[in-house]
């Protein structure tokens, strides 16, 4: 059986890393570059990700995969822990409940109304934005000062354009399965931090990039139809929703109209050279046209950059400036937030459609779009448009791929 996969990315090596493993010829086309957004640029001294600059280390999948193309993995020190949110002025993020209660990360009243969520009645929605649901159950300052820099930091999006149920389901479930966020959290005996910790490569997420891909088959070839896969059995799509819209027009048009409702955020990355204070992870916004400040040299061995993430749903503008333009306004921002700016410019990557933005109504476009390719035989659909944008999700669900492939040829 032979396999196409359109897409170079973590999702689509992934996927062909484990269709070859199990005995499947497999061919991927990428039109670019090998590692999609997962790329770590080497310019002179200087070590910059051009997107994601790490992992949490508690999804398994992740892990097995690394020490099976043998890749070490190296984990960010304790500054990795010290984050920070700018609101009108710094605020350090609670390392634990007491300094949470007892900091100024929000006011007395705001503290009072996030207690009151043990006793709100759980009034779980088909869906709702993260906005509407945080506000519903922890109130709106909580969801200005933390979920609006949070979605920030993750989705480059905002609360009011996120659904609770696709950009954060285990937090929607919690009232679903438990009638109540603290409750839920009482019985699964966590607290509100992510489990696991940040970890990436000695040099970078191109570093695994490579591994993967140096005993893949790759062919420097755009594709714009499946026509041009015709010698193919099958077929795996891992490109962004809007270039598999584009494939598959000519010959699934409902299955195009459906793939272009999944909207994507701009983001761009501006890298500088040079010290920053407060070291820590890094410093998200809940209002400027920048996001955050990711102080990548703090965190892990031979890096030596800093990157600021700009733009996203918030500023959606920034698609229509120039570098010069988008550089100017971040060097401004970074002024606001700490007060000076000693840093030199280094490194700009603009991403006219970066992320996903899992909207209200999302999950239902995604069963849409999983309707019509289930009427085909030989199609499938992978990437983080569909079922999470993380590293780890990418990999996850395209291990997943692979194995209901070799399943379904066994049967």
């Amino acid at each position: 059986m032979k396999i196409a996969i359109v897409g170079a990315g973590i999702s689509g090596l992934t996927t062909a890393y484990y269709l070859q493993k199990f005995g499947f010829k497999v061919d991927i086309f990428e039109k670019n570059k090998v590692g999609g957004k997962a790329y770590t640029v080497k310019k002179d001294n200087f070590l910059f990700e051009e997107g994601v600059n790490g992992f949490l280390d508690n999804v398994p999948e992740t892990l097995e995969l690394c020490n099976e193309i043998g890749i070490k993995t190296v984990r960010a020190n304790q500054n990795s822990k010290i984050r920070y949110i700018f609101d009108d002025k710094l605020y350090r993020l609670p390392s634990g409940a007491k300094d949470f209660i007892f900091g100024d990360i929000l006011p007395w009243s705001a503290k009072i109304r996030l207690f009151k969520e043990f006793f709100i009645p759980a009034e779980p929605k088909d869906d709702e934005s993260v906005a509407d649901f945080t506000t519903r159950r922890l109130g709106s300052f909580f969801t200005e000062r933390f979920m609006r820099p949070m979605t920030a930091g993750i989705y480059a999006s905002t609360p009011e354009s996120l659904s609770i149920n696709a950009a954060f389901p285990k937090i929607a479930n919690l009232e679903k399965e438990y009638g109540g966020l603290f409750r839920g959290m009482m019985k699964k005996k966590k607290g509100g931090n992510p489990a696991g910790e940040l970890t990436s490569f000695e040099y970078g997420m191109s570093e695994m990039i490579e591994k993967l891909a140096s005993n893949l088959n790759i062919i420097k070839k755009e594709i714009n139809s499946l026509d041009e896969l015709n010698e193919y059995d099958k077929i795996i799509l891992s490109t962004p929703a809007y270039n598999t819209a584009k494939i598959v027009e000519k010959k699934h048009p409902t299955l195009a109209k459906h793939l272009k409702e999944i909207e994507y955020t701009p983001v761009a990355i501006v890298g500088f050279s040079g010290d920053l204070s407060p070291k820590g992870f890094g410093i998200l916004t809940t209002h400027l046209n920048t996001l955050g400040i990711l102080m990548d040299k703090y965190i892990f061995p031979n890096r030596n950059g800093i990157r600021v993430m700009v733009g996203g749903k918030r500023f959606e503008k920034i698609r229509e400036m120039s570098e010069k333009e988008i550089v100017e306004m971040v060097n401004k921002d970074i002024q606001k937030i700490i007060g000076k700016n000693d840093l030199k410019f280094e490194f700009f990557k603009m991403w006219n459609n970066a992320i996903p933005n899992y909207k209200v109504g999302h999950l239902g476009i995604v069963k849409k779009v999983m309707n019509e390719v289930n009427k085909l035989d030989n199609l499938y659909l992978n990437s983080n448009a569909y079922k999470g944008v993380s590293f780890n999700d990418c990999i996850k669900n395209s291990k997943n791929l692979a194995v209901n492939i070799k399943y379904e040829s066994e049967n």
